[in-house]
């Protein structure tokens, strides 16, 4: 499935513990920031890397989708939402 997303310019920045995808297109813009964290098992101490998504700021993108009738309405928002959960973890996992 193509990402209504693949139309924006893409770029991963990582500053100690924090990664930002920046979404960028003509004037749209937006980010999505993940904070990395090590899980560790209470019994097992097993370690585990994990990226949890802490803030986006996805308005611009959105009105662009809406623009280019990508998206129609109230209708779509939580498809949009796991788009753009999906597209951005894939963007930071490589």
């Amino acid at each position: 499935m193509t990402s209504v997303l693949n139309i924006f310019n893409t770029n991963v920045s990582k500053i100690n513990d924090t990664i930002t995808v920046t979404y960028c297109h003509n004037e749209f813009s937006g980010t999505c920031v993940y904070k990395e964290l090590t899980l560790q098992g209470s019994t097992k101490k097993f370690k585990q890397k994990v990226n949890v998504l802490i803030d986006t700021d996805m308005g611009d993108v959105i009105e662009y989708l809406y623009q280019t009738d990508k998206i129609h309405g109230p209708s779509d928002i939580d498809m949009i939402r796991y788009e753009i959960q999906t597209h951005s973890r894939k963007q930071i996992e490589g």
